[in-house]
């Protein structure tokens, strides 16, 4: 048993170790270490961070991203892209995120796709790591159980099996979320300037996810609350500003997105409902702990049960409770109100509807409940465990062990065997823990927790998904570049794609580019109309009857042949396409018989039939049709302009355009602006006058001039604030030196004490602050 006699029965304390290694060295040990952990999982399958919306929209996207920058090339919009092209007005795809854009350009250098996700997604695990440590530390807690937190919380279900593998916009919020509330929860209390929670926090909302911007408001606002007990008036103010001043890089992040709405479907999402969607029970709570529960939570494909383990936590933190000195938390080192507010928040929305206006599933906002609980655990762990009733104390570990491995049984009683062995790991590592606490003391019981932590990591990769159990696409999609390229080598022009994911038979069927869905396409270098897109284009993609990651119905190849309205030729035409991609299952009728007059067989393997056209096009640049008598002399065509000579008989003409009129456009001719009419399928159609004249077709982002000027205002009022806090300190100091003022308990107040201690702060050699 744990008595009196041993070195667990010593308060933690960490100047034996502690004050020999800088802060800053052991967070960017805890990065370095943790890229290793979370390897793990891609070592035992190189498919893990490869997964959902990875490899159809964001990992091929980047590598094209990665490609335009390196040829000087700013991704803003891209005619090319069609209705995946309109990257600003994306939002999520973080073209205004700098840690975002040094990883399009790294992506850009891999041909395995696989390999370019996994190591985007370490990155960031090992970024939340690092910034779950500092929270912890923020808020008072140890060094060694900070760290042990560090690595369980990027480890958890929900951040580890869907943000990591196939949602990365979602990870990115989390990991600048986390690192924002450290540092807006150090600049509250007066130890860093409003600079660093600033830059943060801009960091936070450049990665265009809507959760992003939810989570900085919910952080803000606890901090808020927490200064406002303390009755601190001046440091709430200038947190306020602070915060209006990050909440203004919403405007060149959002306001593309809010341009392009009213051609898009996204408006569609906003509403309040509840269809039970990911949609966790309080219930699921209770088996946290357990690394083989599989929740009874709807989600796709109408299922009512979870192949993944998206409610667990972390695999000690329930047999951990009886063990835990809360009294402690009576008297925290420092205050725990904003860390309560933050907590109390997220757990109502993380059990509430399934649609809370723009905000859907909200299984997405369980990972920020866990962090605060995370921080919360790692606090009170830092006083130590409890040495009484250690008879009692195991028997109630073993019984919430029990019953989270009981509910594991009841969900999914197949796996049984599955779930015998994980509750055996999880009482072996725990009680181990305990021993190295008895024998060694503190340190080892942190040792002991973080071999457990990788061992059930470990473990939970290996088996989940359980063997022979789908999750998302059976097949798996393309990752070698260099395959795609060749696969697609004879390829002329742009190429239209008209398939069905739903009948794509195996793998073999994608590894070549033979059939490609999302945004895939990209990496043929061959301009493809099949693209993803998370706004869409709706008046385009249901004239081709197809969905956001480009597949199709069987209504797609007579709706891509019937004629554009005001012209003479069919929609295929008007989209300039060169070569004609049709899946065999799709479309056997077509493909067993010839081709339309102009196209010929190019290729017939694979599932897929390739026609290529015959004749070339008769036009110039994006000019798609001209009407009658309109002559089209020359073009000079860019991603977001288009400058186009042309002669018109009397009475003017027409010119159609292969591009999308995405809000924002404008046309010139001869410098008088003319109108940009959406014309058919939403393509740019423009009257144009009679005679010899020059059109200049050019795009603007909508609300761009207005969030880049109120970005520079922004920092110029944080520099402002920092310059102004900078002296403050300075002041301090100074009076400091000069008139040392007695503590209470009889000292002198160092000179590096917080200006605003707005939160009770730790003695200035309190190593485990």
């Amino acid at each position: 048993m744990i008595d009196g006699s041993t070195a667990a029965d010593v308060r933690p304390d960490e100047n034996a170790t502690g004050r020999s290694v800088p802060e800053w060295l052991w967070v960017i040990a805890i990065g370095l270490i943790g890229a290793l952990v979370f390897l793990i999982p891609y070592l035992q399958n190189p498919y893990f961070y490869y997964i959902g919306d990875n490899p159809e929209s964001f990992v091929p996207n980047w590598y094209h991203y990665g490609e335009q920058l390196l040829k000087g090339i700013w991704p803003t919009v891209d005619s090319a892209g069609w209705y995946g092209g309109n990257y600003i007005g994306e939002a999520a795809a973080s073209t205004w995120n700098p840690v975002f854009v040094v990883c399009y350009i790294i992506v850009a250098q891999f041909n395995s796709l696989t390999a370019a996700a996994a190591f985007v997604m370490i990155a960031h695990l090992s970024l939340l790591s690092m910034g779950t440590y500092l929270l912890a530390r923020e808020y008072g807690a140890a060094r060694v159980s900070s760290t042990v937190f560090a690595f369980a919380v990027p480890l958890s279900g929900f951040t580890l099996y869907y943000e990591a593998s196939g949602w990365p916009a979602g990870l990115a919020a989390f990991v600048w979320v986390t690192w924002f509330w450290w540092a807006a929860h150090r600049f509250a209390r007066g130890a860093s300037s409003p600079l660093l929670p600033f830059l943060i926090g801009a960091m936070a909302m450049t990665i265009g996810n809507p959760y992003a911007a939810l989570g900085l408001i919910i952080v803000m606002f606890g901090i808020g609350v927490e200064l406002l007990v303390r009755k601190n008036v001046r440091t709430f103010v200038n947190l306020a500003i602070m915060g209006a001043c990050v909440g203004s890089v919403a405007v060149l992040v959002f306001f593309p997105l809010l341009g392009a709405m009213p051609v898009t479907s996204r408006q569609e999402l906003a509403m309040i409902a509840n269809d039970t969607f990911l949609v966790p029970g309080v219930g699921d709570l209770v088996s946290s702990s357990a690394p083989s529960y599989l929740p009874a939570i709807t989600n796709w494909g109408g299922q009512v049960r979870e192949n993944l383990p998206s409610t667990y936590f972390v695999w000690f933190a329930i047999p951990l409770l009886p063990w835990l000195r809360w009294r402690t938390l009576l008297k925290p080192a420092r205050s725990l109100v904003s860390l309560g507010v933050v907590g109390a928040i997220y757990a109502m929305l993380s059990f509430g509807p399934s649609n809370l206006w723009l905000f859907r599933w909200p299984i997405r906002l369980i990972e920020y409940l866990y962090l605060a609980m995370a921080v919360l655990l790692a606090v009170v762990l830092s006083k130590g465990l409890a040495k009484d009733h250690f008879r009692n104390r195991a028997l109630a570990t073993v019984g919430l062990v029990g019953v989270g491995a009981y509910l594991s049984f009841a969900v999914r009683p197949e796996f049984w065997r599955m779930h015998a062995l994980a509750t055996v790991l999880v009482l072996l590592f725990f009680f181990a823990a305990l021993w190295a606490y008895k024998k060694r003391g503190w340190y080892a019981l942190g040792a002991m927790l973080l071999v457990g932590t990788v061992g059930i990591a470990t473990y939970q990769t290996n088996r989940i998904p359980y063997p022979g159990v789908a999750v998302g696409p059976s097949i798996v999609p393309a990752s070698d570049v260099n395959r795609v390229k060749a696969g697609t080598d004879d390829y002329k022009g742009t190429y239209l794609q008209l398939a069905s994911q739903g009948l794509v038979k195996g793998t073999s069927e994608q590894d070549d580019g033979e059939v490609m869905f999302g945004n895939l396409s990209v990496l043929t270098g061959h301009e493809s109309i099949t693209r993803y897109s998370g706004i869409g284009f709706t008046e385009f993609t249901s004239a081709l009857c197809m969905d956001y990651k480009g597949s199709v119905c069987p209504d797609a190849y007579r709706n891509a042949f019937r004629t554009v309205q005001g012209t003479d030729i069919p929609l295929i035409d008007a989209l300039r396409v060169q070569t004609l991609v049709l899946q065999d299952a799709l479309f056997p009728d077509v493909v067993n018989n010839p081709p339309p007059k102009g196209w010929s067989v190019a290729e017939r393997e694979s599932g897929r039939t390739v026609w290529t056209r015959d004749a070339p096009l008769a036009y110039p640049g994006r000019v798609s049709w001209a009407s009658r008598g309109t002559t089209v002399v020359s073009s000079i065509s860019e991603p977001a302009t288009e400058q186009v000579k042309f002669n018109a008989p009397a009475g003017g003409g027409t010119l159609l355009f292969a591009r999308l009129d995405w809000p924002g456009y404008s046309a010139t001719v001869d410098g008088k602006t003319v109108e940009v009419r959406n014309g058919d399928a939403g393509l740019i159609t423009i009257d144009v006058p009679a005679g010899e004249h020059t059109l200049v077709l050019d795009y603007e982002t909508p609300g761009l001039r207005l969030g880049v000027t109120l970005l520079a205002g922004a920092t110029l009022v944080v520099l402002i604030q920092t310059f102004w806090w900078w002296r403050t300190v300075r002041r301090t100091r100074r009076r400091n030196d000069a008139e040392p003022n007695p503590r209470s308990d009889g000292g002198v107040a160092d000179a590096t004490t917080e200006i605003s201690p707005v939160l009770t702060p730790a003695g200035p050699h309190d190593e485990r602050i």
